[in-house]
């Protein structure tokens, strides 16, 4: 599995961010949303990319309809949204994989609030 970190992972070397970027991927995938804030608490980078695909851990939190996982990496985390390598925002990978409602509602909310910040408003949607 190739990783692109976004991110800065200081005091880390590169076999080490790998590793803890693949594994917070790896625990996203598998529903261990445990294993993935040890991820993240061990230094893994919440804006970390499979590079082949462009999806983040936000993304297959979206598209595996965890809940629980997209709560703690926007919420705790700040991850970031953006397009997968096929364009695909995690709003849309939700829909496309019939994620829940309530995860559905949660993402196209976040994401709107993520947006409006990035667009210099500032306001955060309050």
């Amino acid at each position: 599995m190739t990783i692109r970190s976004k991110g800065s992972q200081e005091g880390l070397t590169r076999i080490e961010a790998d590793r803890l970027n693949a594994g917070l991927l790896r625990a996203a995938y598998a529903l261990d949303v445990p294993a993935a804030v040890a991820a993240l608490e061990g230094g893994a980078d919440v804006a970390a990319v499979h590079e082949e695909t462009g999806l983040t851990a936000l993304h297959i939190a979206a598209g595996t309809n965890n809940l629980a996982l997209a709560k703690i990496l926007i919420g705790d985390w700040n991850a970031p949204f953006g397009p997968d390598r096929f364009g695909g925002w995690p709003t849309a990978v939700a829909a496309e994989c019939e994620a829940g409602e309530e995860l559905c509602d949660y993402i196209v909310e976040q994401e709107a609030l993520f947006l409006k910040r990035q667009s210099g408003d500032g306001s955060g949607g309050e």
